[in-house]
């Protein structure tokens, strides 16, 4: 038979002072642990680290529920490997209403984001998180809690608060914390509520009261070609302190990204397949997201070949090197960011992001070139929902995409379309 003991350990201290109450499960003379939804503070626990008799109570009932879990499963019991068991311990028990943590709840979520390689949607959510717990002054918050009433104090508190940054906080944020809590409410929905069997431990809809609002549309990021040449083009500064350099750095990604056809920071850093004069990878943001795991195929054009070779990582464990200098692509990126912000001011373009190359690119294809708007859209990666059936029958090629940007970096380094007429 399986036991079950309520423990606390004292090195697994939280940063706001607390302790989360542990199961322990032995079961065929080994032991897991299972996590609760009980937190307790100095004054819950004896000098011994023993949990006082107000928190036993609670954990008394808790293992009861697991007890007659175990009983249920009757003669399996004694041959179920103990993962399998927590396993049944989990399924069997669900937390009540009231003892949701909304918060462990979120960091689970982003843990698995984090492990499906969504690291980009794991940081927007962590991001949401942090700035409600900033909301608040805790790290624990039953789902209950979450009212209409509750998320219009919080869109209040963000647009009178200044983040840590110090900079006001824009629509668009205002907008998508408040979405992001809402997608969490509705994954914690999800889970906890079995509305076939009738079972509903989540019973509010604070979304159907509060309206998200919707944000003002985004700024243009494109530049005119005469710029992208300016940035391209633009001499190297003498690298005397960090600044320079980093400044050197954002020029020559930036550049590398506008040939590549808008490929990104995650993508330059985490891309490994270079063959045949193309670059291949799979792109970051939405592989996990498509049944063709956003793979794409990029011609390395001769513009871009003296930074590609500057760039390229001899060991060959990816295409480019900037791994060996920066631990994660967000330091990669954060880092790019920066040195764009002295580009910006040298070419005369205010808060100048990396993401201008990208929107650049497409603009200047479309709205000058005339590139038919599929083409920029799957040059682009993107999928559009109305051709997913034709694209299932379609062998990828990517000639088009290739010609377009020819005539794209030709357009932007000489004036000039790139495009090859036929003689008539």
């Amino acid at each position: 038979m399986a036991t079950f003991k309520a423990e606390v350990y004292k090195h697994q201290k939280r940063s706001d002072g607390t302790w989360n109450v542990k199961i322990r499960v032995t079961h065929n003379r080994e032991k897991k642990y299972l996590s609760t939804s009980i937190y307790v503070k100095p004054d819950d626990i004896t000098r011994s680290f023993k949990l006082k008799k107000n928190i036993t109570d609670k954990t008394d009932k808790m293992i009861e529920e697991y007890e007659a879990i175990c009983s249920d499963l009757g003669l399996r019991l004694k041959t179920m490997p103990i993962g399998e068991l927590i396993s049944e311990l989990e399924k069997g028990v669900k937390p009540k209403v009231e003892n949701i943590d909304f918060i462990a709840f979120s960091a689970r979520k982003i843990k698995e984001m984090e492990e499906d390689g969504r690291g980009g949607s794991a940081k927007s959510y962590k991001t949401t998180i942090e700035s409600l717990k900033r909301f608040i002054k805790r790290d624990t918050l039953a789902i209950s809690e979450i009212t209409s009433t509750f998320m219009e104090d919080y869109e209040k508190w963000l647009r009178d608060r200044k983040p840590l940054t110090n900079r006001v906080l824009g629509d668009r944020a205002i907008s998508m914390y408040p979405g992001y809590i809402r997608a969490l409410h509705n994954l914690a929905k999800k889970e906890y509520n079995d509305e076939e069997l009738g079972i509903i431990r989540i019973p509010w809809s604070p979304f159907a009261k509060y309206l998200v609002k919707k944000p003002t549309p985004a700024k243009k990021r494109n530049l005119p070609a005469e710029v992208i040449k300016k940035i391209i083009t633009l001499p190297d500064g003498p690298e005397t302190n960090i600044g320079l350099t980093r400044a050197n750095l954002a020029k020559d990604v930036f550049a590398l990204s506008f040939f590549l056809i808008g490929m990104n920071t995650a993508d330059l850093y985490n891309c490994d397949c270079i063959s045949d004069g193309r670059i291949t990878y799979q792109r970051t943001k939405t592989k996990n997201r498509r049944s063709d795991k956003a793979e794409i195929s990029v011609k390395i054009e001769p513009e871009a070949m003296p930074l590609v070779e500057k760039y390229l990582d001899k060991t060959r464990h990816r295409v480019f090197k900037f791994y060996k200098s920066y631990s994660s692509a967000d330091g990669f990126n954060a880092a790019v960011n920066r040195g764009l912000k002295k580009i910006g001011e040298l070419v005369g373009v205010d808060d100048l992001e990396f993401y201008a190359a990208r929107h650049s690119w497409a603009t200047i294809a479309r709205n000058d070139l005339r590139v038919n708007k599929y083409v920029v859209h799957e040059a682009l990666n993107h999928v559009d929902d109305a051709m997913k059936v034709t694209d299932m029958y379609l062998e990828k090629d990517y000639s088009q995409n290739d010609e377009a940007n020819r005539r794209v970096i030709t357009y932007v380094m000489t004036g000039e379309d790139g495009v090859k007429r036929k003689k008539k």
